[in-house]
């Protein structure tokens, strides 16, 4: 087994490679989205919100940074950004499986890292995960070591570092809510006089990076948003009588097939005896934020059966063996040599084995291996909860990681903790989520394998 530095060279170096491989590589959606507003941002000097919802700054910051000092080639200088920082990605599973597990964890698991294409796939789109990632490991890393041996500088560096990661992705204020609850536990067992201390420390330093751009929200609508403001549109999409799979949905508009092909779930999990709510106006974004909760919460309310199916649908999304990476091959966006032909055919089946075994091997970790360990359970928990708005395998990368660590307790012989009934039960409910989402699955790996030929 190589040793973790060389791990992490060789998931670097192997990023680096789909980045030189793909590129051109097409935005799509969201990610055409992040560079607009990073576009705008550099030419016009402010972040403008979509009428719909609010982004999170830093990820536009960075497309703004990049278009002001590169200029066409922004948006390939954040790609090598995201590549770069993976780096940070790999140490923090390595130390995270050294921490929870034991030291022969950290080796298996950044070895699973570096070679998980599915995950390195993002590192070359344009989304946030990877730079979130990069900063949340690591300041759970700190977090960890900060609680043992009360070290200031720990303390300071994992509250920025957490904090810094809201700013990518505000579901990072949920897990400083939880760190912060796990840090008061765990310093008023162990130093109970320094209680106060630290937690004040941490909150301050996570609190830091966050005050301009609560005190600019502040300004501009009268609201103290502390991130982005997209819980109401995600209610939208996700608590209403439609069911949006955003695997599929944009390479069925783009194949431009007539009729379209269904590719909606299963008929026992269809929500369409349910009407559908329209997306409510308002005088400013908070108001129409806070309609579209209203107005979500009222509906399911009204039709609790079509909301529990409904997060059973979504819950399939995010759990089928798909990525977003190859959502980009079934659509053509790879411009180099990944796009076409045997080398895109094998990218496909290589992705696509690791996310199945992944899932097979994760959830089964999860049930018997996973570390018994707040700081592991706790993201996992938050993470896993995100079907309970939408639904989409991009909300599993985060996960990705801690499935990682968990698989990794077996290759350093952590005995089992969880029963085989226990581990049966967890692979039979994911085996239940991919029959509800068969008919999506299987169309689109038959729509990759035709683009790529």
């Amino acid at each position: 087994m190589p040793s973790v530095k060389a791990c992490i060279m060789i998931g670097v170096a192997m990023r680096a490679l789909l980045l030189v491989l793909a590129a051109p590589v097409e935005l799509q959606s969201d990610e055409a989205h992040y560079a607009w507003l990073g576009l705008g941002w550099e030419r016009f000097d402010f972040l403008s919100d979509s009428q719909r919802f609010l982004w999170p700054p830093a990820y536009p910051y960075l497309h703004r940074l990049g278009f002001g000092l590169f200029g066409e080639g922004g948006i390939l200088a954040v790609r090598v950004l995201q590549v770069c920082c993976s780096a940070a990605t790999g140490w923090g599973v390595a130390a995270l499986a050294r921490r929870l597990i034991n030291e022969r964890a950290a080796a298996p698991a950044a070895a699973l890292w570096a070679l998980h294409l599915p995950l390195a796939g993002y590192c070359i789109l344009g989304w946030p995960e990877p730079l979130f990632l990069a900063l949340l490991l690591p300041g759970l890393v700190l977090l960890h070591d900060a609680a043992l041996d009360l070290d200031t500088r720990r303390l300071l560096a994992s509250g920025l570092l957490l904090g810094v990661a809201a700013l990518f992705k505000e579901l990072a204020l949920v897990l400083i809510l939880f760190a912060t609850a796990w840090l008061s536990i765990s310093t008023y067992r162990l130093h109970r006089t320094h209680a106060s201390r630290v937690i004040s420390t941490f909150l301050l330093a996570a609190i830091l990076p966050l005050a301009p751009w609560t005190a600019r929200n502040l300004h501009h609508y009268d609201s103290p948003i502390l991130s982005g403001s997209t819980l109401g549109e995600n209610i939208y999409q996700g608590w209403n009588a439609h069911d949006h799979n955003f695997d599929v949905l944009p390479v069925v508009r783009g194949a431009d097939l007539d009729p379209k092909p269904d590719t909606g779930p299963v008929p026992a999990f269809r929500v369409e005896d349910a009407p559908s709510w329209e997306r409510p106006g308002g005088r400013d974004l908070p108001a129409r934020q806070a309609a579209k909760i209203s107005d979500g919460a009222a509906w399911a309310r009204t039709y609790p059966g079509a909301f529990l199916r409904s997060r059973v649908t979504k819950l399939a999304h995010m759990s089928a063996p798909l990525s977003f990476p190859v959502r980009h091959l079934a659509l053509g966006h790879y411009g180099g040599p990944l796009g076409r032909g045997l080398l895109a055919r094998a990218f496909f089946v290589l992705a696509t084995i690791q996310s199945l075994a992944l899932l097979i091997f994760g959830v089964l970790a999860l049930a018997r291996r996973a570390p018994p360990h707040a700081l592991f359970w706790g993201p996992v928990a938050v993470l896993l909860a995100q079907p309970i708005l939408v639904g989409m395998t991009r909300l599993r990368a985060p996960l990705i990681p801690f499935l990682l660590v968990a698989i990794a307790a077996g290759f350093a012989g952590s005995r089992s903790a969880g029963s085989r009934l226990w581990g049966a039960l967890a692979v039979g409910a994911l085996m239940f989520l991919f029959v509800v989402d068969m008919r999506p699955i299987l169309w689109l790996f038959e729509r990759a394998w035709q683009v790529t030929a």
